[in-house]
């Protein structure tokens, strides 16, 4: 069903978006990203013959699946907010992507540098929840 043309020119409608819907778009951009760089690094490691090969590609998959899960929350989230996002061009070091938000477009345009740290950051991050989680694991074990 079509929109009202009265709702199309409110200015309501096209507000900048939050904070957290910024975050959301932030997200789209840098998640899948990532799970491509885990994937790339996985593959890697299956080639490699390593003493600790098994334990490495244990890890990347459990970041894939973590990652996996995000993505998938994070674009219900933009799908129930009405925020669109699509990568736009490359060119000059710089990757810009497209957005539309309840009818707000804007442009936003990453270095490759920027995206690659913050890809590192996520790594990084996720990293950090799977050792905790097992630490924490083998500490209730050593108490039972």
């Amino acid at each position: 069903m079509a929109m009202p043309l009265f709702e199309i020119n409110d200015p309501s409608l096209q507000r900048p978006p939050a904070s957290e819907e910024i975050q959301l778009i932030h997200d789209s951009i840098i998640l899948p990203l990532t799970l491509i760089v885990v994937e790339r690094n996985r593959r890697e490691l299956d080639r490699k013959a390593r003493a600790l090969r098994s334990i490495f590609a244990k890890a990347a998959a459990l970041i894939m699946l973590q990652i996996k899960a995000d993505l998938t929350m994070n674009t219900k989230a933009l799908i129930r907010k009405g925020i669109t996002v699509c990568m736009n061009n490359s060119s000059n070091g710089n990757i810009s992507y497209r957005y539309n938000c309840r009818g707000f477009e804007e442009t936003v345009a990453f270095s490759h540098e920027y995206i690659r740290n913050e890809i590192n950051k996520r790594i990084s991050a996720y990293n950090a929840e799977i050792f905790t989680k097992d630490a924490s694991f083998h500490s209730n074990r050593n108490t039972l």
